[in-house]
């Protein structure tokens, strides 16, 4: 993933005519993109490929603390995570809305 980030970054800043400084200012700009948050698992539908997680305020997209179903982009992302996990996890922009890409379980 990082690979593909990076040449992303490349193929965007030569388009643009941008030096080596600004490739790398251009792959922050593409991982910024993932946004981390924190909760705590209600519901997980591994079938449907969707957890509802409480989740903390998302500064990041101004959503204060509350629950809600969340797409993910695998559906391996959610095994072995069950009802009552407190979970950090990532969220990047799909083609229907925000997906989570990665969970893991927190302590308590």
């Amino acid at each position: 993933m990082r690979n593909m980030t990076w040449a992303l970054a490349m193929v965007v800043g030569l388009g643009l005519g941008l030096g080596a400084g600004s490739v790398a200012i251009a792959a922050e700009a593409v991982q910024a993109q993932i946004i981390p948050a924190t909760g705590v698992v209600q519901q997980v539908d591994a079938a449907a490929g969707k957890v509802k997680i409480a989740h903390d305020p998302i500064q990041a997209l101004g959503w204060p603390k509350m629950t809600m179903f969340f797409r993910v982009k695998d559906a391996a992302v959610l095994e072995g995570v069950v009802q009552g996990d407190a979970v950090r996890f990532e969220l990047e922009k799909g083609p229907t809305g925000m997906v989570i890409t990665r969970i893991e379980k927190t302590a308590k």
